[in-house]
């Protein structure tokens, strides 16, 4: 992940379907963003309903291209488990600087 990025005033978090794993981790990852000070709201959205103007997008890598597609001017972090972890903590850390 690149630094030096401006902090976006919303970030999404897309999965397939937009339900099940996009909410699990919107949730995840907002939780740790409050832990760091960072009051960014996170919302889950399918991939195919991702707002064109979003600026930063959270998804599964095998869905990044996808969502590069759909919006074409956001910050795409492509991750390799919804569960995060580690994931979530680098999209944190990069958001701080």
């Amino acid at each position: 992940m690149t630094s030096g990025i401006a902090r976006p005033e919303r970030i999404v978090f897309a999965c397939d379907a937009g339900m099940g794993s996009s909410a699990m981790g919107a949730a995840a990852l907002s939780k740790k963003l409050k832990a760091a000070g960072l009051d960014i709201p996170v919302e889950h959205s399918a991939i195919s309903d991702l707002p064109r103007d979003v600026p930063f997008v959270v998804t599964h890598e095998s869905l990044a291209q996808r969502a590069r597609t759909q919006c074409p001017a956001a910050r795409i972090c492509p991750i390799t488990s919804f569960m995060g972890g580690t994931e979530y903590d680098a999209i944190v850390s990069e958001l701080m600087h």
